[in-house]
C-alpha cells in the first residue's frame, strides 16, 4: 500500500487528537490504541473508494480516520469482554489499563470519531456519513452480542455464524467503502457495490482471521487458540463439526459446542488436529475465494477502471493470501 495513503490517515488521526484537551488519565490509553501496529486497513478502503469515485484522499481522509477511531473503540471494548491479553502482539488497553480505564477510553473514541465528522463535511454529507455509521454500530454491536451468547447455544449452525461476522465485521468493512463514495457523492448503485465490496471483503477477513487464530504462526499478534479457549463458535470450529461422522469426533465436538471449551494445550492440540483432519482449512478457503470473487467483481462491474479501483481489488488479494 502506498505510503502516501497512511500518511494521510495518521496526519489526520493526529490531528483529531490535537484539537481534543484530553487528561493523560484518557489521553494515553487513547493514543495507545491507535498506535499499536493495525494496518489501517478499513480507513485505507475509504480513501481508495473515495479516490475510485472520483474524489481525493484528502477530501476523505476526516471520515477514513473516524472510522479508524471508530474501529479501534470496538476493539478496546471486545477486548474487554473477551478477556484477551494482546491485541497486534501488544498488551490490550485494559490489560496495560484496567477496565474502567479502557471503557472510558473506548467510549472517549466514539466521541471524537464523530467530531471529525462534523467538523469537516457540509450537513448533507455529514448527515449521510453519521446515519451510516450509527446504523453500522448497531450492527456491530448486535454482532458482539450475538458472539457471545453463542458461547452457551449449542445448536448454533454456520449460517448463525455466517450472519453473526456479517454485523460483527463485514458491517463496518462496508460503511468504510461506503463513506468514501459519500464523500465523492457517488450514485446509489454505486454505493450499493461498494457496500458488496466491502461486506464481502469482511467476511472473507473475519473467516480468514478464525482460521489464523487457529492455525496461524506465533507472529500473528494474539494468543493462538484464544478462542478455541473461550469457547467461541468460530468457522473451523462450526466447519469440522458439521462434517463429523466419527463418534470420538461428534462427542468432542458436541461437549465443545455445549460450552466446555479445552482446558489445556493438549486439548486445545487434539481440537485442532480434528479440525485440520476434518476439512475446515479447505473449506474456509474455498468460501473466502468466494467472497473475494464477489468482491471484485462488484467493483469491476460498477466502477470505471482506475488505478484506486485496482488497490481495492489487491486488498482483496492481500486478504486471500494472509498467511498460517
Amino acid at each position: 500500500m502506498e505510503q502516501r495513503y497512511l500518511d494521510s490517515i495518521e496526519h489526520a488521526l493526529a490531528g483529531a487528537l490535537e484539537r481534543i484537551e484530553l487528561p493523560p488519565l484518557l489521553g494515553e490509553p487513547i493514543r495507545y490504541a491507535l498506535a499499536s501496529g493495525g494496518k489501517r486497513l478499513r480507513p485505507v478502503i475509504t480513501l481508495l473508494a473515495a479516490e475510485a469515485c472520483g474524489s481525493t484522499s484528502a477530501d476523505a481522509a476526516p471520515v477514513a480516520a473516524a472510522i479508524e477511531i471508530l474501529h479501534n473503540f470496538t476493539l478496546i471494548h471486545d477486548d474487554i469482554m473477551d478477556r484477551s491479553p494482546l491485541r497486534r502482539g501488544q498488551p490490550t488497553v485494559y490489560q496495560a489499563w484496567d477496565d474502567a480505564t479502557a471503557i472510558l477510553a473506548g467510549d472517549t473514541m466514539m466521541g471524537i470519531a464523530y467530531q471529525l465528522l462534523s467538523e469537516h463535511y457540509p450537513p448533507a454529507v455529514c448527515r449521510q456519513l453519521v446515519a451510516e455509521c450509527s446504523s453500522a454500530f448497531v450492527e456491530v454491536c448486535i454482532g458482539q452480542a450475538e458472539d457471545l451468547a453463542f458461547r452457551t447455544v449449542p445448536s448454533v449452525t454456520m449460517d448463525d455464524y455466517l450472519r453473526m461476522i456479517g454485523r460483527k465485521t463485514a458491517r463496518l468493512f462496508a460503511t468504510a467503502a461506503v463513506a468514501g463514495g459519500i464523500v465523492a457523492h457517488a450514485s446509489h448503485d454505486v454505493l450499493t457495490a461498494l457496500r458488496t465490496y466491502g461486506t464481502a471483503l469482511g467476511m472473507a477477513f473475519q473467516i480468514r482471521d478464525d482460521v489464523l487464530d487457529l492455525f496461524g504462526s506465533e507472529d500473528f499478534g494474539k494468543e493462538l487458540g484464544h478462542d478455541l479457549r473461550e469457547g467461541k463458535k468460530t468457522f473451523p470450529t462450526l466447519s469440522a463439526a458439521a462434517c463429523a461422522t466419527d463418534p470420538d469426533d461428534r462427542a468432542a465436538f458436541a461437549m465443545y459446542l455445549a460450552g466446555t471449551p479445552p482446558r489445556n494445550r493438549d486439548e486445545i492440540e487434539r481440537m485442532r488436529e480434528r479440525c485440520r483432519r476434518l476439512g475446515a482449512l479447505e473449506h474456509a478457503e474455498s468460501l473466502i475465494a468466494h467472497y473475494l470473487s464477489t468482491a471484485n467483481a462488484a467493483l469491476e462491474s460498477h466502477l470505471p477502471p482506475t488505478s484506486a479501483r485496482d488497490r481495492l481489488c489487491a486488498l482483496a488479494r492481500a486478504t486471500r493470501n494472509r498467511h498460517l
